[in-house]
């Protein structure tokens, strides 16, 4: 059985994630702030993690040690947006987003590979979004800076960690998943989380893909 983790399972895309990895038979570690998802199952595992609370990081590194299953998949999902029409940087939001999109998912990370825990022939997949992209629009209802840089930097993380992590044979990709219904995407998105949980399951167990790559709704995209 093939074990997938994906950070902040509790809700959104995460939670659609966890249950589509669960539908398919998959053995699933997820985290959330208090450490509960709303899911019942026997191949479900929960950890606590806050990326705003460095000691969770590696409390949860040390939880998922003594599961004592080498991880297949490693989806880095958690993040935050705190502005969106906010014309002026809020330094305060800037340090906080960065904290969680970038500083945390980087730490467990770089934790989880340094403690040999993803199989060399493993896949990491950071969901990011169109808004990282030096090529997107900037629209006066989704200036959005904080979450933006964030995202920017999350983009040249997986390139940078796929050229790292080459020669071990472990793929790292970035995923938009689009406009989501969510807490953060609105009622108004045009896609819900389950239709982003597929996309994000076919890019999980594509084989033979390049590595480095950014990719929407089953396409590559140019960075």
């Amino acid at each position: 059985m093939q074990t997938i983790l994906i950070t902040g399972g509790s809700k959104g895309i995460g939670y659609a994630t966890v249950k589509k990895f669960l539908n398919e038979g998959w053995s699933v570690v997820t985290t959330s702030v208090d450490g509960k998802v709303d899911i019942e199952s026997d191949r479900l595992a929960v950890i606590p993690l806050d990326y705003l609370k460095s000691e969770t990081i590696v409390s949860a590194v040390e939880e998922i040690k003594k599961l004592n299953t080498p991880i297949d998949v490693l989806i880095n999902n958690v993040g935050i947006l705190l502005e969106h029409e906010d014309n002026e940087l809020d330094i305060q939001k800037l340090r906080q987003t960065f904290e969680v999109n970038v500083v945390g998912t980087i730490d467990l990370t770089e934790r989880l590979l340094a403690e040999s825990l993803v199989k060399s022939d493993g896949h990491i997949v950071n969901i990011s979004s169109g808004t990282g992209l030096l090529s997107d629009e900037i629209r006066n209802e989704w200036v959005c800076t904080s979450y933006r840089i964030s995202k920017a930097g999350i983009n040249m993380y997986t390139k940078t960690l796929a050229f790292r992590l080459k020669e071990k044979g472990i793929v790292v990709s970035a995923i938009t998943p689009g406009w989501v219904k969510t807490q953060m995407g609105g009622d108004e998105a045009p896609r819900t989380p389950e239709e982003a949980a597929e996309d994000i399951f076919w890019l999980a167990t594509q084989k033979g893909i390049e590595t480095g790559s950014f990719w929407q709704q089953r396409e590559k995209r140019n960075w």
